[in-house]
Formats: structure tokens, C-alpha cells, sequence
């Protein structure tokens, strides 16, 4: 079930606190190629996010999402907003630190945006440092939980599914088709990949790099947006939603 933290008055947030999970999403605002918005991740994760509150049998509190995260990896085209790393620790800390000041005691940060993670990751660790015992505090990337229903949907060789590729362009298609312009969609090979890293969002990684999104082609995206579809879209989207959901339950009761 599903409640907005800024819809609530002063005085009802003490009937919530005990048996919800608080949840955030954190995306980010860059260029996705020639043919998705910049808001992409944020689009697509809080469609996620609020599908999978929905669908939850618990009670999950959904604050407002955080649509600016790390993204200086996308500085060659216009559009991107970033934050430092720093910056991007410090404000997820703050936030997470005021959901225990208010007396919850269950929270996740789903998280649509690969390159937030370090940063996220870090302020996890500091609340937890903090607030050990006070806060249950969880982060998770959305399609981490899903690698099943990619693998059964997909069309795209390793390397197709990465950034604005057969993934995010088919959950674009399907949630937002008024912002996707398939005209310009590229074809193009899958991202290559190497001995220790696939260039793939479910793809093995043995070892973390930092690269310009321009590196694979001038356009951005990384992997095939033209196997993409809106009817793959829906099915991606079912099941993050589903797994989010259960998640969601999981994390409020354990």
C-alpha cells in the first residue's frame, strides 16, 4: 500500500512509523542518446518505485525522488546535471538521518542510476555507522532484481542493454512513448566487452573503470535501442514492479 510522505500532516506520521518502509528513489538528469530525455533513469525508476508501493501488502511511505546524481561521465552532450560525489553522499545521508529522526525504523534507496552507486553506497555506511539499531537502511539498483525477466525478454546479444539501450528505450516506449523518438534511433552492434567486464546491465563486472559515455559511439548510448519495444517495455516493467514490490515487503518484515 502505498503513501506519499509529503501528502501526510504533521500529526500522522506517528501511526506510520512502526510498520512502513520509507522508500527514495535517487536517478539522475544526462543525455540517453539521440532519442530518450534526459530524465530517463528518473522516469523509469519512479514509475518503478511507486508501481511497486502500489503492489506492496505492506505500508510504504514514498518520499520525493532525487532526480540529480553523478553523472560527469556525460559532460560531452548538453542536458547533464551532476553533483559531486561528495555532495551526492551528503545529501542522501541527511535525508536518510531525518527518516530516523522521525522515528522510522525501515528504509530503501532504489537507485535508477548506475553511476550513483558509489556515492549511495557511502552514505548507507555512514548512516549506518550513525544510527546502527535505529535504522534498517537497504540500497538497491532496481534491475539487479530483475536479471530473470531481461534474460527471458531480451533480444540483444551481451552488451545490447546497457545505457539508453534495449532495456531503457523498451521501459520508455512503454511508460512514456510521448518523449521517445524512434526516428532517431541508431542501430549499431552490442557494447564490446572484455576478459573481466561485460558491458551489459546484467553483465558480469570484475573490476570498476571510470569512461566518457562517448567512448562506444558520439550519440551516447551504449548497447541496442533498436531491438528495443514498447510490448518488451511492459514486460520489463511487470517485473521490476513485482520484484520491487516483494522487496519492499521483505525488507519491512525482516
Amino acid at each position: 500500500m502505498i503513501v506519499h510522505w509529503t501528502e501526510l500532516t504533521k500529526d500522522q506520521f506517528g501511526e506510520l512509523k512502526e510498520n512502513s518502509v520509507v522508500a527514495v528513489n535517487f536517478s539522475s538528469t544526462e543525455q540517453h542518446s539521440n532519442h530518450l530525455p534526459v530524465g530517463t533513469d528518473g522516469y523509469i525508476g519512479e514509475a518503478v518505485l511507486l508501481e511497486a508501493a502500489r503492489r506492496a501488502k505492506g505500508t510504504v511511505v514514498v518520499m520525493p525522488a532525487v532526480r540529480y546524481g553523478y553523472s560527469p561521465h556525460h559532460r560531452f552532450a548538453p542536458g547533464y546535471v551532476t553533483l559531486g560525489q561528495d555532495v551526492l553522499t551528503a545529501l542522501c545521508r541527511d535525508v536518510c538521518g531525518c527518516v530516523a529522526d522521525n522515528g522510522f525504523r525501515k528504509m530503501v534507496i532504489m537507485n535508477s542510476h548506475g553511476g550513483n552507486m558509489a556515492a549511495l553506497h557511502s552514505a548507507v555506511n555512514e548512516i549506518g555507522e550513525e544510527y546502527e539499531g535505529r535504522l534498517d537502511l537497504a540500497l538497491f539498483r532496481y534491475w539487479d532484481l530483475v536479471g530473470d525477466v531481461v534474460a527471458r525478454v531480451r533480444e540483444s546479444a551481451v552488451g545490447g542493454t546497457s545505457h539508453a539501450g534495449e532495456f531503457e528505450t523498451s521501459l520508455m516506449m512503454y511508460l512514456r512513448p510521448d518523449i521517445v523518438h524512434p526516428e532517431l534511433i541508431e542501430e549499431c552492434s552490442p557494447a564490446p566487452s572484455d576478459a573481466y567486464n561485460e558491458t551489459d546491465l546484467a553483465g558480469r563486472k570484475k573490476y570498476v573503470s571510470f569512461y566518457s559515455f562517448d567512448r562506444f559511439n558520439a550519440s551516447g548510448h551504449i548497447g541496442q535501442p533498436h531491438l528495443a519495444s514498447p510490448e518488451k517495455g511492459k514486460m520489463f516493467f511487470e517485473g521490476a514492479a513485482a520484484a520491487v514490490a516483494e522487496f519492499l515487503d521483505f525488507w519491512r518484515e525482516n
